[in-house]
């Protein structure tokens, strides 16, 4: 197994045994201080950044700053995925920081100008979607939160590979969306489309393990 593939699962199993953290954030939020949380997306914003930060600077401490970084891009993607398939709800506090890391690696690497390349072709590619789907149809069949991970994950793979997360993406979320038809019945009505943002994360994560 690859140094990348090792760092991936010791980042989700970071991110994982630091969940809980959510929950005590929550708990201070609400009885402790003098906070006012009138939405739960705040109490679940402030709780998942608790835990993300607790897995970097459990990596940081582990295994350095290079892994610290890893750990917070593969942290980051793991709680989208989870918040699009749960709440379809990929909000710019998670999108953005993961955008700035990629672009921050890539400067390190020496690496921006494919980095800058790759955000452009995945952010554009969905963009142009939605406006095309938005004239044709007058529906939004992507949401921005998509098009801004889509951006992010395109600085981290850089040109060469956004593309094949892309169509990996599309293809498995036909996949989901043609079984999840096939499950319901036909006369069955889908509360909820299919979370795409979860599949960009699953596709740069296999690609990545590869």
């Amino acid at each position: 197994m690859s140094g990348d593939a090792v760092l991936a699962l010791a980042a989700m199993l970071i991110a994982v045994t630091t969940g809980p953290l959510r929950l005590l954030v929550r708990f201070v939020l609400r009885y402790v201080s003098n906070v006012t949380v009138r939405r739960w997306q705040h109490a679940a914003t402030w709780g998942l950044a608790g835990g993300l930060v607790g897995a970097v600077m459990l990596a940081a401490l582990l295994w350095g700053g290079a892994a610290a970084i890893g750990t917070a891009v593969l942290s980051l993607l793991c709680l989208l995925a989870l918040m699009d398939v749960a709440w379809r709800w990929l909000p710019f506090a998670w999108t953005l920081p993961l955008l700035a890391l990629g672009l921050a690696a890539a400067w390190i690497q020496g690496t921006l100008s494919d980095a800058a390349i790759g955000m452009a072709l995945g952010g554009g590619t969905l963009f142009l979607l939605q406006l095309g789907f938005r004239l044709w149809r007058g529906v939004e069949a992507l949401g921005t939160g998509d098009i801004w991970l889509a951006a992010g994950l395109g600085a981290l793979s850089g040109p060469d590979r956004i593309g094949l997360i892309l169509w990996l993406a599309a293809m498995t979320a036909l996949g989901a969306a043609i079984l999840g038809k096939a499950l319901s019945g036909p006369d069955t009505r889908q509360r909820f489309g299919v979370a795409y943002g979860a599949h960009l994360c699953l596709a740069y994560l296999v690609l990545l393990l590869l």
